[in-house]
C-alpha cells in the first residue's frame, strides 16, 4: 500500500497510487515493446503515426509518473517520520531493504551472469555505484543493452534519496515548499540551457530531472489541489506530448523537442494523474481496480526484468515455423500484432514478478519491521 502524510483530512492510505504506479508500468512496458520489429513475423512494421503506435511511443512519460509519485511518497514519508528516533537510519534501512536486493540481483545478472554485451570495468562501476545515468550523459551508453541502460532512472531517484532527507530535516514546511518550486524552476532552466549549449543527453542528468521529483514533493506539502487542476494538467500534458510527436516527429525521450518541451509536457500529465487519483472520480476508480493495483505492487520487477522478457519473447518469435508466422502476419494487422506483443511481454514480466515477490522480496521486507517509519 502507498502511504502519504499530509495536512489536511484526505486518508493516509490511498489504493489508488498502487494503480497508478501499475499504469506509468503499463506504459513504459508498451514503449519499450515496440522495439521489437513485428517484421519478424513477416508483417509490415507498423508507422509511428499509426494509432497504437502513436500512444504506446509515448509510453515512456510512465517514468515521469514514477517520479512524481516517488516524490510525493517520499516526501510524505519524511515529514510524517521528521523528529522521530532513528529518522535517517529508518529511512535509508527501509529504502535499502526494497531497493537493493533486487537491483543488484538483476544487475549481477546482467553484468557477470548472463550472455549479454560485454562491459568496461569503468561501465561496471557505474551499475554497482548508481552513477550510470551520469556516465549516459556525459560518456554515451556504452556497449548498449537496453536491459541495463533503463536503470538510469532508478540512478536519478537513489540520488535524490541520498539528499533529500536532509533537505526535509533541516527545512520548515514553508520553507521546503519553496524549495520545491525553486527545484522546479531551476531544472527546467537548466536543461533548457544545456540544450542550447548543445548537450543532448540531460534527459540523463539527476538536476535536469529534479522538476518531476519535487512537484511531487510539493504535492505533499500542500492541500489537494481541486479536481478541475488536475483535469486541466491531464489533458494538456497528454495533448502536449501529443501535439509535439505529430509536429516534429520525435516520439523518442532523446529527441530534442522531447527534452525541451515535451518532458514539461510529461510532468504536467503526471502532476494531473496523482492530482485526479487522490480523490474521487473516474481516474481514482480506475486506479483501485485489483489487476491494476495489483501489478503497481511489483512495478519494481517488472521494470527491471522486462527487457530480458523481450529478449526471451524474440527468441521465441524466431523459432515459430515460418507457416506459423505467415498465418499470424495474414491474420493480424501490424497494429494488432505489436500490442499482442507487448502484452505478452507484460504478461511474462508479471509472472517473473510475482515469483520474485513471493519468493525473494517479500521475506526480505519482513526486516523492515526492525525500522519502524514510525508517524
Amino acid at each position: 500500500m502507498a502511504y502519504v502524510c499530509l495536512p489536511t483530512a484526505e486518508p493516509a492510505r490511498l489504493d489508488a497510487l498502487d494503480g497508478l504506479r501499475g499504469f506509468a508500468i503499463l506504459a513504459v512496458v508498451a514503449f519499450h515493446a515496440m522495439f521489437l520489429d513485428v517484421g519478424l513475423l513477416g508483417a509490415v512494421r507498423p508507422a509511428p503515426t499509426d494509432l497504437y503506435p502513436t500512444f504506446a511511443l509515448l509510453g515512456w512519460c510512465g517514468v515521469d509518473v514514477f517520479f512524481v509519485l516517488s516524490g510525493f511518497l517520499i516526501t510524505g514519508i519524511l515529514l510524517r517520520t521528521k523528529g522521530a528516533p532513528g529518522y535517517f537510519r529508518n529511512f535509508y534501512a527501509r529504502r535499502v531493504l526494497r531497493i537493493f536486493p533486487l537491483y543488484y540481483l538483476v544487475v549481477g545478472l546482467l553484468l557477470f551472469a548472463l550472455d549479454r554485451p560485454a562491459t568496461t570495468g569503468a561501465e561496471k562501476a557505474s551499475y554497482l555505484l548508481y552513477y550510470q545515468n551520469v556516465r549516459y550523459a556525459l560518456c554515451g551508453e556504452g556497449t548498449l543493452d537496453p536491459a541495463r541502460l533503463i536503470t538510469w532512472s532508478l540512478a536519478i531517484e537513489e540520488q535524490f534519496y541520498l539528499v533529500w532527507p536532509t533537505v526535509v530535516w533541516l527545512c520548515s514546511r514553508r520553507a521546503l515548499a519553496r524549495v520545491c518550486i525553486a527545484t522546479i524552476v531551476v531544472a527546467t532552466a537548466l536543461r533548457l540551457g544545456l540544450l542550447a549549449g548543445g548537450l543532448q543527453t540531460t534527459h540523463f542528468l539527476t538536476p535536469c530531472r529534479l522538476d518531476t521529483l519535487a512537484a511531487g514533493a510539493l504535492l505533499a506539502l500542500v492541500p489537494p489541489p481541486p479536481r478541475w487542476f488536475g483535469v486541466a494538467c491531464a489533458w494538456l500534458g497528454f495533448g502536449g506530448l501529443l501535439a509535439i510527436a505529430r509536429l516534429t516527429g520525435a516520439s523518442f525521450p532523446p529527441a530534442i523537442p522531447m527534452q525541451r518541451w515535451g518532458l514539461l509536457a510529461a510532468l504536467a500529465f503526471a502532476v494531473g494523474l496523482l492530482t485526479l487519483a487522490r480523490q474521487p472520480g473516474l481516474v481514482a476508480s480506475v486506479c483501485r481496480f485489483a489487476s491494476l493495483r495489483a501489478l503497481g505492487q511489483v512495478s519494481y520487477c517488472v521494470y527491471l526484468v522486462h527487457f530480458l522478457v523481450l529478449d526471451v519473447l524474440t527468441r521465441g518469435v524466431l523459432a515459430l515455423p515460418d507457416g506459423t508466422k505467415q498465418t499470424i502476419a495474414s491474420v493480424l494487422p501490424a497494429q494488432a500484432i505489436a500490442a499482442l506483443l507487448g502484452l505478452c511481454c507484460l504478461c511474462g514480466s508479471w509472472l517473473v514478478a510475482a515469483i520474485s515477490w513471493r519468493l525473494f522480496e517479500a521475506p526480505i521486507l519482513r526486516l523492515k519491521r526492525f525500522f519502524p517509519s514510525g508517524g
